[in-house]
């Protein structure tokens, strides 16, 4: 790990900067320990004070792990440190579950024109598992939340774009967190209803598998806009549930 040493002058700003650009160039990988904080000021050429500000910063910015007397290391990201405040927002701001459902929908629809191009063998394999443990879960009276994540991420992975299927990861994760409760409602409604999830998965498998890369995003927009229906419908029946409770509690 090479520091360089910054002038007394500089700010704490400096201290963030560099160790952030250490992070970003793989200098420093996650677990690794910082030295201790008398030898990284004097490292630095910064006063502790400095340093010690510095740290904050890239603690509250998730960079870092601060121990009380066993110092700072390096953080790992993952996708569970973006998922969780996003979903806090979410489980208070019902708006912000259709903001997520738009923004499913805008990914998705290009998500699946690529993977239409660029599906391997492998991968249509995967598509196809998934959907058909959908169908299982339903056949066999079981939620079908985790399944249906499955198949929307099997497809996000046929793209072949990494930072894509990253995306959709973190966007699983919020669908798990910020609406699960009134997304396992949608899925575990009438078998009609549940069977329409499935046939549908089956027919955006064979759009994939055909090459078809229009009706493969034809049938994501359907998918995604039934979703935001039904949701919507949930959520007026909830709303119209609550104030009738409201007016008999006056009562």
């Amino acid at each position: 790990m090479e520091i360089t040493q910054r002038k007394k002058t500089r700010l704490y700003r400096d201290i963030v900067a560099q160790i952030r650009q250490l992070i970003q160039d793989g200098s420093l990988a996650p677990g690794d320990q910082l030295l201790p904080e008398r030898q990284l000021a004097e490292k630095l050429g910064v006063s502790r004070s400095a340093l010690r500000e510095a740290l904050t910063v890239l603690d509250s910015m998730g960079l870092i792990d601060i121990t009380p007397g066993g110092g700072a290391c390096i953080k790992k990201v993952g996708i569970e440190s973006m998922v969780e405040p996003l979903a806090a927002i979410m489980l208070k701001e019902k708006e912000s579950v259709f903001e997520l459902l738009e923004t499913r929908r805008i990914l998705e629809i290009e998500i699946a024109k690529l993977a239409a191009v660029r599906a391997s063998k492998s991968d249509l394999y995967q598509i196809r598992e998934a959907a058909m443990e959908m169908n299982n879960d339903i056949l066999n009276a079981r939620d079908t939340g985790e399944s249906d994540v499955n198949f929307h991420l099997s497809i996000a992975r046929a793209s072949q774009n990494t930072i894509l299927y990253n995306i959709m990861q973190m966007i699983s994760g919020l669908m798990r967190e910020g609406y699960g409760p009134s997304r396992r409602e949608l899925l575990r409604g009438p078998i009609e209803e549940q069977r329409y999830w499935s046939d549908h998965n089956f027919l955006i498998l064979d759009a994939i598998q055909n090459r078809d890369p229009d009706r493969a995003a034809e049938l994501i927009k359907e998918h995604i806009q039934k979703a935001e229906v039904e949701l919507r419908c949930y959520f007026d029946e909830v709303d119209s549930g609550s104030n009738k409770q409201g007016s008999l509690e006056k009562e």
